[in-house]
């Protein structure tokens, strides 16, 4: 009993001390009777974890995930994506049965593997979580081997960084649930587009944003043009939208086959 309280404590400490540099003071202020009043916003308990055995619920800052402390400031603290935005993303994307079975999803900042687990349940080629902290890849391990038997697609977890990741072949779609802020999502985009333009194909971003914290710039998601934002949703609470973005390449593959097709016209009538 006396070691729980002492864990409670450390950890309304870390948590404290992460949600003032990461928030701010003047923004917790403005929310905290709307954020302690509004039990739906901080919900994150989805019923996963009782009926997988798994361990996906439990918040931990950086500190405690053990991010490196070069990292750390770059991070973002663990929190689940819940079911029901992932599903809500996911449908809003639409892309065909036929497509997803050739998709790989990678989970950038997959944590203790929530979002791998529910995007493996699906028919898709493959799906990749990447995690910069040892403790949270443990933890996903773990989870993976207790859900293993409700899994259809092949999983694959990497204990790796975001902004140095292998991006697959095929159509792709990449997840974010606000994992890091805008110096290393800007490293994870150009690594990402420059394998788009060297070899176009369909693929797609799934941005949960953070209910309290500043998200992501959209200039971070539209370097040179290549994505571009096609549906914004939301969950409504209480008092928050917890809301998301799917980012599509679509726009960017047309104009691509239709210069292609203009150049090879004019080719072929020279």
């Amino acid at each position: 009993m006396l070691v729980r309280i002492v864990q409670a404590i450390v950890h309304f400490v870390h948590l404290v001390t992460y949600s003032w540099r990461a928030v701010g003071p003047k923004r917790i202020a403005r929310n905290l009777l709307a954020w302690s009043t509004d039990t739906e916003a901080r919900n994150v308990d989805s019923g996963f974890d009782a009926k997988y055995g798994t361990d996906t619920n439990a918040d931990l800052t950086p500190a405690e995930a053990d991010i490196p402390t070069s990292r750390r400031r770059a991070a973002t603290m663990y929190l689940p994506t819940m079911d029901c935005d992932l599903d809500a993303m996911l449908a809003a994307l639409a892309w065909p049965a036929a497509r997803l079975r050739q998709t790989t999803l990678v989970d950038l900042g997959s944590g203790k593997g929530r979002v791998v687990m529910l995007a493996a349940m699906r028919e898709l080629r493959a799906v990749v979580g990447i995690e910069l902290s040892p403790v949270l890849h443990r933890i996903a391990e773990r989870n993976v081997q207790h859900a293993a038997n409700t899994l259809v697609a092949p999983v694959r977890l990497e204990l790796g960084d975001a902004a140095e990741f292998d991006v697959p072949s095929g159509p792709l779609i990449i997840y974010l649930y606000h994992p890091f802020r805008d110096l290393i999502a800007a490293a994870v985009m150009g690594r990402l587009v420059a394998t788009l333009e060297a070899s176009p194909r369909p693929a797609a971003i799934l941005y949960g944003h953070p209910t309290l914290q500043r998200t992501l710039e959209r200039d971070v998601f539209e370097l040179r043009g290549v994505f571009r934002a096609t549906v914004e949703g939301a969950r409504r609470t209480k008092h928050f939208r917890i809301g998301w973005t799917v980012w599509t390449n679509e726009a960017w593959l047309a104009e691509r086959s239709s210069a292609s097709a203009v150049a090879e016209l004019a080719t072929v009538t020279a």
